[in-house]
């Protein structure tokens, strides 16, 4: 089953990016691939843990008189445990996010990196994903009422015709809920943490006990310790994604290097703490974005090293 085999190959811990990019062109060509794949992966995760727990509860039964031979089988089951471990970690953690996570490939909406994409439901909502977002619908039905933002950023659109939903439009994000019967918002998770930006309208945030209501022009964030403080923003910096644009207002190294590497292949790393705070003020066009670490260099006198994969290291 072409499912399986893909379970496999990428938990394997050798996928590269064009193992990568293959599975993703499968994937997308129909939903009965999704949904294979969703299953397959579930049916390898219970057959790991099954197999982990056989294994432990068989561990003490053995008697001393083979113990050489059972030091030997419990090295060579820690290894092939270790090796399975290492796979799935690597598939749940890429290293520097290579490549997409298991749970990002499983979404039902994606957008790899430099790929935008609007979806478009009939009930009167509109999602505009921004590169490497990765979307899950939690409700059954072609048009969705709920959806999980597994990673990524999108712009939402509800009540956009000028009549507000009957019921509203409700993200999971992280720790939290956002909602919204007629509003423009800005929604962003990187991995725990979640920002929502409030263009237009009003927008309702649930985060464990505690509860908020943006209006046009606020913002806030939330995490796993809950709501942080909601503050105004002109919402230029957080809309510049839409116009194909990247803004940075005075801001360090050490923050926009990881916004630039949402967008491009491979990893820019910093080599040192001392560059990470060196303050840049500067709008990218996101069509152009290999001309950035060129830009840097020549702005900051940094030495450009190169190595495969994409990564580059700015010393």
């Amino acid at each position: 089953m072409a499912a399986r085999r893909w379970v496999i190959r990428l938990r394997s811990g050798e996928a590269g990016r064009d193992d990568v990019d293959a599975f993703g062109r499968w994937r997308a060509e129909s939903l009965v691939h999704r949904r294979a794949f969703a299953l397959a992966n579930a049916q390898w995760s219970m057959l790991r843990r099954a197999a982990i727990n056989v294994a432990t509860a068989q561990a003490p039964a053995v008697r001393k008189p083979t113990r050489a031979a059972l030091t030997r089988r419990a090295w060579m089951g820690g290894a092939l445990a270790a090796s399975v471990g290492g796979a799935a970690y690597l598939a749940v953690r890429p290293p520097l996010e290579l490549w997409p996570s298991l749970s990002e490939l499983n979404a039902d909406y994606r957008t790899e990196i430099g790929e935008r994409r609007q979806i478009d439901f009939a009930n009167n909502v509109s999602v505009e994903m921004n590169t490497r977002t990765s979307l899950m619908a939690l409700d059954a039905g072609v048009n969705p009422q709920v959806l999980n933002l597994v990673g990524g950023e999108i712009a939402v659109t509800t009540g956009k015709t000028g009549t507000a939903l009957g019921q509203p439009f409700v993200i999971v994000a992280g720790t939290g809920r956002v909602s919204a019967t007629q509003a423009m918002f800005d929604l962003r998770r990187d991995g725990q943490d979640v920002a929502v930006t409030c263009l237009d309208g009003g927008v309702k945030i649930e985060c464990g006990q505690e509860r908020a209501t943006l209006k046009a022009g606020q913002h806030v964030s939330y995490s796993a310790q809950g709501l942080g403080a909601i503050v105004a923003t002109d919402g230029r910096a957080v809309d510049a994604w839409r116009k194909g644009l990247l803004v940075f207002d005075n801001q360090p190294l050490a923050q926009v290097i990881p916004e630039i590497n949402r967008y491009r292949r491979g990893r820019i790393v910093l080599t040192s703490a001392s560059i990470g705070n060196l303050p840049l003020d500067a709008t990218f066009r996101l069509d152009r974005i290999d001309e950035v670490v060129p830009k840097l260099a020549h702005l900051f006198g940094l030495k450009v090293r190169t190595l495969p994969g994409g990564v580059v290291l700015l010393s």
